[in-house]
C-alpha cells in the first residue's frame, strides 16, 4: 500500500475471558490527600523506574477522578463503609477513618550491616524529590530522626494535620510546604554526615472518586474506553511497528477515539495497552468486565 511503512504490521494476540467470580473493584468518593517528606539537601543515591505512575487524576465527564489501576493498598484494612478517606504519599495509598490518627507512609526502614534495622543503626530510605504516585529518587542514611506526622481529619473543606512544626489545616484546592527542625544524618555506606532540613509538601485536591482493584487482589482495573469484551476478536490483531506495540493504531483498531479522552486517560489506555497486548507478553492476557465502565486485566505485565 502506498505511503505504508514496510516495518507496520499486525500480531495475533489470543485472550482468555477471567472469572466473573472476583472481588469487585473500589469505586469511592473520599476526601483525597497528598503528602511528600522531602528532604532536598541530599544527593540522591536511587532513581525510580516505573514507566507508568500508579495512580492518574484527571477530570471526566464531570466526575475528578484518581485512577490507581494497579493495587496499592495494603491486603487488610478497614471497609470502605468507615472510610473518612485516603492518604496518598510516595510510599504508597492508605485509608483514613474517625477512630484515631492515622500516620502515613512517608520513609522506609531498611536493613542494618547485620541484616537487622534497630536503634541508631538503622538505615532509612528516605526521599530526596519525591512524587505521590510514581518515581522517586531515594537517599539511605543513618542517625535519622523520622519526624512525627499524622492526619487528624479530612472533610469536604480542608484537611488536618499534626506536625512536629505544629497543627495544620490546608483547604480544600490549596497547597502548602512546611520546613521541619534540621538534623543531622550519616552516609549509610560511610562516616559522611550533613545536615538535612525535611520539608513536608501536602497538597488537598479535596473530594476525588477513587478507583482501585479490589484489596489484595493481582488484578489491574482501567476504564472500559467503550469495550466490549463480547465483541472483542479473539485473537486480536495487534498494530505493531518496528515488532512494537503501536498503541493508538490498536485504539483506532477497536475504533477507541482517543480525542475525546483527556490525556491523562490516555495514559491509561496506554497502561491497559502495553498490560495486556504487548506482542512480547509470555502468556496470554485475561480480560474480564466487572462493569459497563470498567476492564479488569487479570495478568497484567506492566
Amino acid at each position: 500500500m502506498p505511503g505504508t511503512d514496510a516495518r507496520e504490521s499486525t500480531t495475533p494476540i489470543s485472550w482468555t475471558r477471567g472469572s466473573q467470580d472476583r472481588p469487585a473493584a473500589l469505586v469511592e468518593r473520599v476526601p483525597y490527600v497528598e503528602l511528600r517528606l522531602e528532604h532536598p539537601s541530599l544527593e540522591a543515591d536511587r532513581f525510580g523506574d516505573a514507566f507508568f505512575p500508579d495512580a492518574i487524576p484527571y477530570e471526566f465527564r464531570g466526575e475528578r477522578r484518581v485512577f490507581y489501576w494497579r493495587s496499592v493498598l495494603p491486603p487488610d484494612g478497614p471497609a470502605p463503609a468507615d472510610w473518612t478517606g485516603v492518604c496518598a504519599t510516595t510510599h504508597g495509598l492508605r485509608t483514613l477513618t474517625a477512630d484515631g490518627t492515622r500516620s502515613p507512609p512517608l520513609w522506609r526502614e531498611g536493613a542494618t550491616g547485620d541484616g537487622a534495622a534497630s536503634g541508631t543503626d538503622a538505615v532509612h530510605e528516605i526521599i530526596v524529590d519525591g512524587t505521590v504516585a510514581g518515581d522517586s529518587t531515594v537517599a539511605a542514611v543513618r542517625e535519622y530522626s523520622p519526624p512525627a506526622i499524622a492526619v487528624r481529619s479530612a472533610d469536604a473543606d480542608a484537611v488536618s494535620l499534626e506536625t512536629p512544626a505544629g497543627s495544620l489545616s490546608v483547604p480544600a484546592g490549596e497547597r502548602t510546604t512546611v520546613e521541619l527542625s534540621s538534623q543531622s544524618v550519616r552516609s549509610a555506606t560511610g562516616d559522611e554526615t550533613r545536615t538535612v532540613t525535611p520539608q513536608l509538601r501536602v497538597r488537598y485536591p479535596g473530594l476525588r472518586t477513587l478507583y482501585h482493584p479490589a484489596r489484595g487482589s493481582d488484578t489491574a482495573v482501567f476504564p472500559s474506553f467503550g469495550l466490549d469484551l463480547e465483541a472483542l476478536p479473539n485473537p486480536v490483531p495487534v498494530p505493531t511497528a518496528a515488532g512494537e506495540l503501536d498503541d493508538r493504531r490498536l485504539a483506532a483498531a477497536l475504533g477507541i477515539d482517543l480525542s475525546e479522552r483527556p490525556y491523562p486517560e490516555r495514559v491509561l489506555w496506554q497502561a491497559v495497552a502495553y498490560g495486556a497486548f504487548d506482542p512480547h507478553r509470555e502468556t496470554e492476557p485475561r480480560l474480564s468486565q466487572p462493569g459497563e465502565d470498567l476492564l479488569r486485566l487479570e495478568n497484567p505485565t506492566t
